[in-house]
């Protein structure tokens, strides 16, 4: 009896997920699909979540847990759909938003998971891929068990009265709804149409946005009933190897390494921080110098923090001695890394100053600001090993994204340009015009500051800015920037 009755329970419970998951699956359908995305995201993401906390309410436990925090993230760059129009913003948290929702679902529910490990990459795809596909029929079982439920249940003296009413009912109703057609004839119009609802439904729309509505509800249900059917997860020890590596082997490694970033230091110390005196090497642009310089620069950064996370992991400690050594080496590795960031923004300073400000030469400064904070925290973590540096990197990461998706980088990026034009009298007219709508603002007032080719440009660019926003009516399609946008071009 205890059995039957706790299968009745779950079985309900699969019902109610169904029911929410297609009602997802709706709103998706109605909110986001050929629609601008707007503040729909945020209201769809935030019902997600809302539905994925309801679905494990008996295991959630309100504790710390880097879970709740990814949450935060998570919101804000949901909500960032109706800030920005930063078409490349977009796309990249179109795809970091649901990564991040798996990630915190998974630490809320299993808050000792160790999320700094590469295996919890393979956790992420078993949960949010392996698991999906595995309950793809569960909505299926779980609607025949329930129909099973129902024929095996007795029906209560209330429920029968219920269905004789039901039954007692539908004649007199058909007797009215005859009666009051002809009492009046709009009531008697509408009711005679009602069946053209579903002659008028065309096919060819209807049948995507179905497909559409089931694959979002199927998802969704898949994901979450994975946590709720899943067993107890035994962790299994993925400590760390034996430090095996050699000291004096790491120290020889580490010595060549800093003669070659010394040698690149001196010349690089003997052109580039000359003052006035700056002369670029031979057959060297300044487009080519600063792009090349960056691809380096990640390159060798990247390779840099494997080396150190690499030796700070592995390296024998038997030695105090040689140990001290190598993390004093370490320590100058990641301080010539730090000069390698400060000329990279250097040159690129130079070639902002020659050819102007665009988004990628502002990204890219941005993304040297993160290599210059975590170069901080590994420097830092090589003396003080208690730092968790892997959790650092990752949360510092998640945050200066998260930040930087709330700066007006395309607005900084038009007035930078504007302040050059006062200056030099050169100005690409044509790409401030490709920026977000955040531009706009400058737009107007460089179109007041100008005439002949750049106005006309200008304009056309107006022009087609307020056509796609007097398209958007829907107020799932709400943006702050469009919105004032608006009432500065009406």
């Amino acid at each position: 009896m205890e059995v039957n009755k706790t299968l009745e329970t779950k079985t309900k419970d699969g019902l109610y997920c169904i029911l929410f998951s297609l009602m997802l699956g709706l709103i998706f359908d109605r909110l986001i699909i050929d629609k601008a995305l707007g503040i729909s995201y945020s209201i769809f993401i935030g019902l997600c979540i809302g539905f994925f906390l309801w679905s494990i309410r008996e295991r959630i436990t309100l504790r710390k847990s880097f879970g709740w925090f990814l949450l935060i993230p998570t919101a804000l760059l949901a909500l960032s759909f109706a800030v920005h129009t930063v078409e490349v913003f977009n796309v990249l948290n179109f795809l970091a938003v649901p990564i991040l929702m798996i990630a915190s679902s998974i630490l809320i529910v299993n808050p000792n998971l160790r999320w700094d490990k590469a295996s919890f990459i393979a956790v992420m795809l078993r949960k949010g891929i392996g698991n999906v596909f595995s309950n793809i029929m569960k909505p299926f079982a779980i609607l025949k068990a329930s129909i099973k439920i129902g024929k095996n249940v007795q029906m209560k003296e209330g429920k029968k009265q219920i269905l004789i009413g039901i039954i007692v009912s539908l004649p007199l109703l058909v007797i009215l709804i005859i009666l009051l057609s002809s009492a009046d004839m709009v009531f008697g119009y509408y009711f005679a149409n009602l069946t053209e609802i579903f002659t008028n439904i065309n096919v060819e729309e209807f049948l995507p946005h179905t497909i559409i509505v089931l694959v979002i509800a199927f998802y969704l249900f898949g994901y979450v009933w994975g946590f709720k059917s899943e067993e107890k997860a035994i962790e299994k020890d993925h400590s760390a190897p034996t430090a095996s590596w050699e000291a004096i082997t790491i120290i020889t490694v580490l010595v060549a390494l800093n003669i070659l970033y010394l040698i690149f230091t001196i010349i690089q110390f003997s052109y580039l921080y000359g003052g006035d005196n700056i002369a670029l090497p031979a057959n060297f642009t300044y487009a080519e110098y600063a792009r090349k310089g960056f691809f380096e620069l990640a390159t060798v950064t990247f390779i840099n923090f494997i080396i150190v996370l690499n030796c700070l992991k592995y390296i024998k400690k038997d030695n105090k001695r040689l140990s001290k050594i190598a993390k004093l080496l370490l320590t100058v590795l990641v301080v010539f890394t730090l000069n390698m960031l400060f000329s990279a923004n250097f040159k690129l300073t130079l070639y902002e100053a020659a050819f102007g400000y665009t988004f990628l030469r502002v990204s890219v400064h941005l993304f040297m600001l993160l290599l210059f904070l975590l170069c901080l925290v590994v420097a830092t973590g090589i003396w003080y090993r208690k730092i968790p540096i892997m959790k650092c990197i990752i949360v510092i990461t998640i945050i200066m994204y998260t930040i930087i998706n709330y700066l007006n980088i395309d607005g900084f990026i038009a007035r930078k340009n504007i302040e050059r034009y006062t200056e030099t009298g050169k100005i690409d007219a044509y790409y401030l015009t490709t920026l977000s709508f955040e531009a706009v603002p400058y737009l107007l007032e460089l179109r007041d500051k100008t005439g002949g080719n750049t106005q006309i440009i200008i304009d056309e660019s107006l022009k087609y800015r307020k056509e796609v926003i007097d398209k958007q009516n829907s107020w799932a399609e709400f943006n702050f920037s469009k919105n004032r946008t608006r009432k500065l071009l009406n």
